[in-house]
């Protein structure tokens, strides 16, 4: 072969190679959802788009999607946005949701049908169908709630104060600890709150509050709480309504609505409906009729006794905080004048009575007495009250 022509046919060979990486460059691989791939003209991408074509392999994968409704759809991973744009989830875990039933079941249920099983028994949250419960050794125990009454069987109470002992310290720790050992905290500095069980052989006071319910009637009743410590609301029937709620809550707190008339007025001037109104109203509010009165002033007289079929309830230690106005003396005036079987009076519509609660429970208590409501106070120490008669204190044991 002549040299010239060897030389044509290196040029043509390099020109070649130096030309196929740019007529590589106007090809693109392509993907479809079947597996199969094709090499296009890359200038044609957007028209094997349009025919179900990926550009990527990622794209053309197949997913499923999920409706809250329980539907599911098969479609290339490229349109996963637009689909959850629209409302559907990549996981069955997004659309479905745990139900609980009170008995221990559970069911997984979709979103869509949550309110439907609502309304046969099925609950959103475990919290709901279950309860804790205590055994003698103030163990806790989660139980479902149709359970209870065979746990109550086995010797399980829902009421921790049944089986142990809530104790405080001076520096405002709380602790609670079984029966058996209450003696040997009290050596070592702690101090005994309140409990469900009234002793009639321990020295016992009740502490009343007039005027109310008022919007310090609820912080008053935390404080309560606080101590398991109770308590008898003396209230006007002319506020009940607005505070019905407070009312519920210190009834289920075990504390004791008394009748203090429908609006304060003086009963030796005419009872009326001021008692009968009264009663029915705590009753509408709290699912109880009050057993005890206290007339507005302190006034009464033989009608009064006569016709309002309660024990009139007075008091032993006037804390005069209606008057005071001052935390600090409602406090001294506790300390100075209470003794065992004292009914004290205060007042829950004024902010220093208020402030005073905790001072004075606590010293109540760091004294040893138990802090019970009226009706409490005169089944332990008279056997329950008298119609028609008036009673200051009760004797001390």
């Amino acid at each position: 072969m002549h040299r010239k022509n060897i030389c044509l046919i290196l040029i043509a060979i390099v020109v070649f190679s130096a030309f196929v990486p740019f007529a590589s460059a106007n090809y693109k691989m392509m993907y479809a959802s079947d597996g199969r791939t094709i090499q296009i003209n890359s200038s044609d991408v957007e028209k094997w788009k349009n025919v179900g074509w990926y550009e990527t392999e990622e794209d053309a994968k197949i997913i499923t999607m999920y409706s809250m409704d329980g539907r599911t759809i098969d479609i290339p991973q490229y349109y996963r946005k637009t689909y959850n744009n629209v409302g559907w989830y990549d996981t069955k875990e997004e659309v479905t949701i745990t139900m609980y039933s009170k008995d221990g079941r559970s069911l997984e249920v979709y979103k869509a049908f949550g309110e439907d099983y609502k309304n046969v028994g099925w609950y959103y949250n475990l919290e709901d169908v279950t309860v804790k419960m205590f055994d003698e050794n103030g163990n806790e125990f989660t139980v479902f709630v149709d359970n209870i009454e065979k746990e109550k069987a086995n010797g399980l109470t829902l009421d921790k104060n049944e089986v142990m002992q809530l104790m405080f310290a001076a520096d405002g720790r709380f602790i609670y600890v079984p029966f058996c050992d209450v003696a040997a905290y009290n050596q070592v500095g702690w101090y005994t709150a309140g409990s469900n069980k009234v002793d009639p052989n321990r020295p016992m006071v009740a502490v009343t509050f007039d005027d109310g319910p008022g919007r310090y009637t609820d912080g008053i009743l935390s404080i309560l709480q606080k101590y398991n410590a109770r308590a008898t609301f003396f209230v006007q029937g002319q506020y009940v309504s607005s505070y019905k709620d407070v009312l519920v809550r210190a009834v289920n707190l075990r504390n004791e609505i008394g009748n203090h008339s429908w609006n304060h007025v003086n009963l030796t001037s005419g009872v009326g409906n001021q008692i009968s109104s009264t009663n029915q109203a705590v009753y509408n509010a709290t699912g109880v009729y009050p057993k005890v009165y206290r007339p507005p002033y302190g006034a009464f007289n033989s009608h009064v006794l006569n016709t309002v079929p309660m024990p009139a309830i007075m008091w032993s230690v006037d804390t005069l905080d209606w008057k005071t106005r001052n935390a600090s003396k409602t406090l001294q005036s506790v300390q100075r004048d209470t003794r065992d079987g004292a009914i004290i009076l205060m007042h829950d519509i004024h902010a220093p009575t208020a402030e005073a609660v905790e001072p004075v429970v606590k010293y109540l208590l760091m004294q040893g007495y138990q802090l019970v409501t009226v009706s409490e106070l005169l089944e332990a120490r008279a056997g329950g009250g008298i119609n028609g008669k008036t009673y200051n204190s009760l004797p001390a044991k």
